[in-house]
């Protein structure tokens, strides 16, 4: 065993399609070092990319498969209720229960899906999914107030659903806000890295995915907004927030001590929502999901307002307090799958549903327990021909403005996960123009197509970013096979710790030097994943209200509706 420190750094979202070009100008001169003093290139994110598998994929080493994370929600071939995830949820060992096993000391910031966070040795201070401020998000517990007595009021979580990013003020406040919510997680990491001196420690910083789901399209010069004279204001106020990121990761760079590696990932990338593909809608239309018609009419009146909303006209004649304040109702308005969708589906005679964004899938609702029904609809013997059916319409399916294919590939789940929890997953797994046209659960919208590009947001990519910096690591090397499963099995294997023979990545052994991959005892014990797995509770880990708070976090973000 080595006595080698590991610090991952995670950038939520990050893309080098947006970073390289700063890089190139010298907008980013410390990440440019760390690409030209180690090694970096992209990280092949989870299918999907979204954010609960590829980060719970990036901490365990296995596919969703395994760990069993789909999405913020659990499965509903899993929990009829739907409950949200937590820490608990996923199955199999992280990198600090690895850590741990072995006696070396682990630190955990704002890594998401931690909440309720774990006592481990060192800390851990929860992120993405926490509730609030209130909440108990550190381990040890009196962490949170010795914490913020060193660098003040601690961020917990910026509340997206308050900002109408349409408008200029409201999205200058946001990124006010994002930025100091950034500095505070900055001087965080800085304190705990110096009190506790971890041996892996792992921190997450949310602030590119937030600003990217909210403003690509003013940031990528394929869509008009880059070329506005918002877009150019907003971008340098970017540009500047990315900066302050940059000098942050200067600063740990600088610092690494002789026995220290640095490894920078993030879960996926990004690029411009050009449409939208309401799959519950394109479902209807093929005779696959039916719905209750007079809640389905409550859903239609609502969805007539929000497209009114979103149309030029409504923009131009409508004064701009009256239409901040029916967009304020309609973000308030807009809820989950859980809460309203399930009501308006006629459950005993849906074959077929899509739950949600991040998991871009259909469920099929077959009959072992499926949402809202204690038994489902359709015969497990009438799955795979259903399936194919789903599969062929998807590709046929055309885009009425262009007349061009919608779907450009789809899986069925044994073909993309494999282990126990593929049970859980979505029957059939689409990508729709390279994720460019985004599934959503929306019914009742009237078109199954319809244009995003009236709104800002972006959504995610596969390709997300790769870089390691450090004694242990070759310099100046691109790498283009890096894959986010890699990362759990690359980080032991750096510290010098025993790598599960089942773990589903493998050790990124080319971005080591040849002297230390040569120099590297293979570790005497040989383990599985089971091995190092300790049993945890299952329950749910929120209250009501502190679901609530986080449904709406999440809606405020686009993966709700």
């Amino acid at each position: 065993m080595t006595n080698r420190k590991v610090l991952l750094i995670g950038l939520d979202g990050a893309t080098w399609a947006f970073f390289k070009p700063l890089m190139d100008e010298g907008a980013l001169p410390h990440l440019q070092a760390i690409t030209e003093g180690g090694t970096w290139g992209p990280l092949a994110s989870t299918n999907p990319p979204t954010t609960p598998p590829a980060w719970t994929t990036c901490v365990t080493g296995l596919n969703p498969g395994r760990h069993g994370i789909y999405d913020f929600r659990e499965s509903p071939l899993k929990h009829p209720r739907r409950p949200l995830v937590t820490s608990r949820s996923a199955q199999g060992p992280k990198l600090w229960h690895h850590a741990n096993r072995a006696g070396r000391r682990a630190g955990v910031l704002n890594v998401p899906i931690t909440y309720p966070p774990e006592p481990v040795d060192a800390f851990m201070i929860s992120g993405m999914m926490t509730p609030g401020q209130e909440s108990a998000w550190s381990q040890p517990a009196d962490l949170k107030d010795r914490l913020q007595a060193a660098i003040g009021e601690y961020v917990v979580n910026v509340d997206i659903p308050k900002y109408d990013v349409e408008h200029e003020d409201d999205a200058n406040e946001f990124l006010d806000d994002i930025v100091q919510s950034f500095r505070k997680r900055r001087d965080a990491f800085f304190w705990l890295q110096s009190e506790y001196s971890p041996d892996f420690f792992m921190a997450v910083f949310i602030i590119t995915d937030r600003i990217q789901h909210l403003f690509w399209k003013m940031m990528d010069p394929a869509f008009d907004d880059y070329g506005t004279d918002r877009g150019k204001r907003t971008r340098e106020r970017i540009v500047a927030a990315y900066q302050e990121v940059d000098e942050m990761l200067g600063q740990i760079a600088q610092g690494l001590a002789g026995n220290t590696d640095l490894v920078l990932v993030s879960d996926h990338g990004f690029g411009g929502t050009r449409a939208w593909f309401n799959v519950n809608d394109w479902l209807a239309d093929e005779g696959l999901l039916t719905s209750i018609s007079a809640k389905a009419l409550r859903w239609r009146l609502f969805n007539l307002a929000w497209k009114l909303d979103e149309t030029a006209l409504v923009r131009t004649v409508m004064p701009t307090p009256a239409r901040r304040a029916i967009r304020k109702r309609i973000r308030q308005t807009r809820s989950s799958f859980k809460n309203d969708l399930e009501g308006v589906i006629d459950w005993e005679q849906t074959q077929a549903f899509f739950a949600s964004i991040p998991a871009q899938g259909i469920f099929i609702n077959e009959k072992r327990g499926g949402v809202g029904t204690a038994t489902g609809c359709v015969d497990p013997a009438d799955v795979p021909a259903l399936q194919e059916r789903i599969r062929d319409g998807l590709l046929a399916l055309r885009d009425p403005g262009d007349g061009k294919p919608v779907v450009d590939q789809v899986w069925f789940r044994d073909e993309v996960y494999h282990g126990p929890e593929t049970q859980y997953a979505p029957h059939v797994i689409f990508v729709a123009r390279n994720y460019a046209t985004l599934g959503r659960q929306l019914l009742g919208r009237g078109q199954v197509v319809e244009s995003s590009l009236n709104l800002f947001n972006g959504f995610h990519r596969p390709d997300g970013i790769f870089a390691a910096l450090g004694p242990s690591f070759q310099a100046g090397q691109y790498i283009d096979n890096a894959a986010i499963v890699d990362i759990t099995p690359t980080i032991l294997y750096d510290m010098g710790l025993p790598v599960p023979t089942d773990l589903d990545g493998r050790v990124l052994t080319e971005v080591f030097r040849p002297d230390v991959v040569a120099g590297m005892a293979a570790p005497a014990e040989s383990l599985t994943t089971a091995q190092v797995a300790e049993t945890v509770s299952r329950d749910d880990g929120y209250s009501a209200d502190e679901a609530a708070e986080i449904e709406d976090r999440l809606r405020g973000l686009g993966y709700l509706e």
